[in-house]
């Protein structure tokens, strides 16, 4: 019925997990520089808290950061100022969102994915 078979063997794993390898290396920010402003994005991918961290720059700009979801809705707009601004993301689906940042006349956009 086996074939060409001529022996069984069966392997019992333990359920100690040390044998299987994790994965413990965060993802790298995303660092974009806009004008004299530099801007890191991280964790990306996330599984529901960003950090926006927004560096120099002038204080006399306003900042705006703006999330779009794939179909271009805007879900958030929030003026900020240099610094870091935590965005919760727990409400959202996963998939990937469009993170718009605007200071004085300079945009960017960034793509952010959501696990």
């Amino acid at each position: 019925n086996a074939g060409n078979r001529i022996s069984r063997k069966i392997v019992l794993l333990s359920s100690n997990s040390t044998h299987v390898k994790k994965d413990t290396i965060a993802p790298a920010p995303i660092e974009e520089q806009l004008g004299d402003r530099k801007i890191l994005v991280y964790p990306n991918p996330t599984k529901g808290a960003l950090a926006v961290e927004i560096t120099g720059g002038s204080d006399k700009d306003d900042i705006h950061i703006v999330l779009f979801s794939a179909q271009g809705i805007q879900l958030k707009n929030l003026k900020v100022t240099n610094g870091t601004t935590p965005i919760d993301m727990h409400l959202y689906p996963p998939g990937w969102f469009i993170l718009r940042v605007l200071a004085g006349d300079k945009v960017t956009e960034l793509k952010i994915i959501k696990q």
